[in-house]
C-alpha cells in the first residue's frame, strides 16, 4: 500500500515514542526531532508507510547513537505477555474452537505496537480475548488451506504478540503435520521481534530466520535469499500485522492469510473496518 499525508504524523509521531527513555536532555530531544522530521524530506510518492517509518527511525538511531531505543520495553512486553498465557490458555482449551482461540489471541496480540499504541498488558486484554470476534474472518479458509500444507511460513511482528504466536503455533502443530518457520526482522526497529527477542521467549533458533526487512514490516524487495526460498517452498503464509500487511497487502497470493488488528484509519479503510477492528484475511 502507499503512504498517505495521514502517515507522515504517524511517523513522526513514532519517533517522539523513540526518546521516552532517552536520556538526552530538552535540547538534545528537539534537535533530534527536527533532524527526524526534516529527514522525511527524502519520502516520495508512492513509498510505502512502513518505508517512511524507517526513515525516520533510522534518522533517531543516528542522531541518538542509540540502535535499539525499546530494548528494555520488549522485554517487559514479552514478560507480561507470558505472565497472561495460563489465563489465555484456559480461556482457549475451554472454548468451542481452541484453536480459532488461540489464533484470536495471536491477533489481539498485535495491539501491543509501540509504534501506534500507548501499550499495557492486563485483565483489559483478557476481557478482549472473550468478547472480541473478527470482522473479517476466513478462519475456515485457513484452516482448509492448512490441511493440505506441509510447510508454513509466519511472518512475525511484535515483541509481546510473539509469546501468543508460540503458543498459536504450538497448537497448530498439535493437530495438523507441518513443519512451521518464523520469520523475524534483521535489525531493531521499534519494538518488533528479532531474532535475539524470538528466542527470549521460547522459539528455537532452528525454527526462525531472520527475513532480511529492517523495517516496522516486510516486503520481498528487502528479503533475504533464504526468505524468498522459503516464500516459494511454503505451502501456506502467515503475516502478523499491519506493518507486514502495509509491506505485502498488494501481493495476491490464496496462500497468504493477514492477521492483524486495524489499528488507523488509512487501513481501516482499504479493509472496510473501523480502527480497533480484527481481521484473518486471505489475500485474494
Amino acid at each position: 500500500m502507499k503512504a498517505t499525508k495521514e502517515c507522515f504524523a504517524c511517523v513522526i509521531a513514532q519517533a517522539e515514542r523513540n526518546l521516552e527513555e532517552w536520556d538526552g536532555d530538552d535540547f538534545q530531544k528537539f534537535e533530534v526531532m527536527r533532524y527526524a522530521s526534516k529527514s522525511l524530506e527524502n519520502a516520495k510518492y508512492g513509498m510505502k508507510p512502513i518505508e517512511l517509518s524507517k526513515i525516520v527511525n533510522d534518522t533517531v538511531k543516528m542522531k541518538t547513537g542509540i540502535n535499539d531505543h525499546y530494548k528494555s520495553r520488549k522485554k517487559t512486553l514479552n514478560l507480561k505477555a507470558i505472565g497472561i498465557l495460563k489465563e489465555i490458555e484456559k480461556f482457549a482449551l475451554e472454548s468451542k474452537d481452541p484453536l480459532k482461540s488461540f489464533a484470536i489471541s495471536s491477533i489481539l496480540g498485535n495491539h501491543l505496537d509501540f509504534g501506534v499504541n500507548n501499550v499495557k498488558i492486563d485483565e483489559e486484554f483478557t476481557n478482549l480475548l472473550k468478547t472480541k470476534t473478527l470482522s473479517i474472518d476466513d478462519y475456515d479458509l485457513f484452516i482448509e488451506r492448512l490441511k493440505s500444507s506441509r510447510l508454513v511460513l509466519y511472518i512475525l511482528d511484535n515483541t509481546g504478540e510473539i509469546v501468543f504466536d508460540k503458543r498459536f503455533i504450538e497448537e497448530i502443530k498439535k493437530r495438523f503435520n507441518v513443519r512451521i518457520i518464523a520469520a523475524v526482522r534483521s535489525a531493531p526497529i521499534i519494538n518488533d521481534a528479532t531474532l535475539e527477542d524470538a528466542i527470549a521467549v521460547g522459539f528455537e533458533k532452528a525454527e526462525i530466520i531472520e527475513s532480511g526487512s529492517e523495517m516496522a514490516g516486510m516486503t520481498l524487495e528487502t528479503a533475504t535469499d533464504e526468505f524468498l526460498d522459503l516464500w516459494k517452498r511454503s505451502d501456506l503464509i502467515i503475516s502478523k500485522g499491519q506493518g507486514n500487511f502495509e509491506g505485502l497487502d498488494e501481493i495476491k497470493d490464496e496462500r497468504l492469510f493477514f492477521f492483524l488488528e486495524s489499528k488507523c484509519p488509512v487501513i481501516s479503510k482499504i479493509l472496510g473496518v473501523r480502527i480497533g477492528d480484527i481481521v484473518l484475511k486471505q489475500s485474494k
